[in-house]
């Protein structure tokens, strides 16, 4: 999570973007929350076969190092946002199994209750109620 934040502070404050393959520019901001992850990943594919042409590039030819670091860090980049949209799904959909199981149990505790048990839970809710 630290390189997470290392690397889009990194692109926030040098106002790096990344374009697509249909041309459309996105900053650290619309990587982030404006993206699905079938997006990001066609992005990561985009940048590793760049990645790709540039080290298969002529040796003899003096390869633009710098251009070849920024593309790696923009790939460690998208992964990393990748994973955290994935560990962010899993938690909002755990958060939704839970609050539904919770929702049965509460459902399945009342309808095993007695009437007597019902009639003892109305009796105190209604002293309850007279006391103010």
């Amino acid at each position: 999570m630290i390189r997470l934040y290392d690397l889009a502070n990194e692109m926030l404050f040098d106002n790096a973007t990344i374009q697509t393959s249909m041309g459309q520019v996105l900053n650290i901001v619309e990587l982030l929350h404006c993206t699905s992850i079938g997006q990001l990943q066609n992005i990561m594919s985009s940048i590793k076969k760049k990645i790709d042409k540039i080290e298969e590039s002529d040796e003899w030819l003096a390869p633009d190092n710098n251009k070849l670091e920024e593309l790696r860090r923009m790939k460690e980049l998208i992964n990393l946002i990748i994973g955290w949209k994935r560990h962010t799904l899993e938690i909002t959909e755990n958060r939704r199994k839970k609050a539904e199981l919770t929702a049965k149990l509460a459902e399945l505790k009342e309808s095993q209750k007695t009437p007597e048990d019902r009639i003892k839970e109305l009796e105190s809710e209604i002293a309850t109620l007279e006391e103010f």
